[in-house]
């Protein structure tokens, strides 16, 4: 007896198959590692280091490099117990954001409560370093998902303003075609530094500099260092 062939299914052909309910995730915890770190491990790429929190500070999610950013006591910031800033301004300033973040639930806050609602709904500080610029810290409530039933969850992100990413600014010469003199023009206005300044610091002549920055302006479409700061910081700043 010879066995038939089930012809295929038109209608499924471009189809993938479906994955099996048991093999879904149900639960925040049952994909969080996973899910998590493939999302926010891309933002180091761009010198961004994500830390996830609980509505109670609870570190449920850190990105790899957070550890080695954390090793020695500059940065005043702990991950354990809980997420704990050791500067004092600091540490009030991210309380009042939790409390914030607790009161602004649906139907419990009142017009007295707005204004202050709205300057917690997220939280930016600077955290010092003894032997380096400040690290940015940005913390914000995340949307609720569907799927997740643990409740509010918070991004922190940790920000080094003195680390750029190479793969933006490759992209950004590529973009306007700048040779590798321009780039560097470009990257020390990033940096704060005048024109006589960057002149100073690459031995270069004010006449060689001003060329430069004529030719950027010329390949940016752009007129004023203002104008080209911009542009800067809108291409290279995730």
């Amino acid at each position: 007896m010879t066995n038939k062939s089930v012809p295929p299914d038109p209608a499924n052909a471009n189809n993938p198959p479906r994955v099996e309910r048991r093999r879904q995730f149900r639960r925040a915890s049952d994909y969080q590692a996973e899910h998590f770190q493939n999302i926010f491990s891309s933002f180091e790429t761009f010198g961004r280091h994500v830390v996830l929190l609980d509505s109670q500070a609870r570190v449920l999610y850190h990105s790899k490099k957070v550890d080695e950013l954390l090793e020695d006591d500059a940065v005043p910031l702990r991950l354990e117990p809980k997420f704990t800033l050791l500067d004092s301004h600091n540490a009030n300033q991210f309380k009042a954001f939790l409390k914030g973040l607790a009161e602004s639930v649906p139907g419990t806050v009142n017009s007295s409560q707005s204004d202050n609602l709205r300057r917690t709904r997220s939280c930016i500080l600077l955290l010092e370093r003894s032997d380096s610029s400040p690290l940015l810290l940005s913390c914000f409530p995340m949307q609720p998902s569907p799927v997740d039933e643990d409740g509010l969850k918070i991004m922190a992100i940790l920000c080094d303003p003195g680390c750029y990413s190479e793969e933006q600014w490759r992209a950004f010469q590529d973009l306007f075609s700048l040779t590798a003199a321009e780039l560097r023009l470009c990257l020390a206005l990033a940096d704060g530094l005048s024109l006589a300044e960057y002149s100073q610091k690459y031995d270069v002549t004010d006449n060689t500099a001003r060329s430069q920055l004529k030719k950027v302006f010329e390949k940016t479409n752009t007129r004023r260092q203002g104008d080209l700061m911009r542009l800067i910081f809108l291409l290279t700043r995730l």
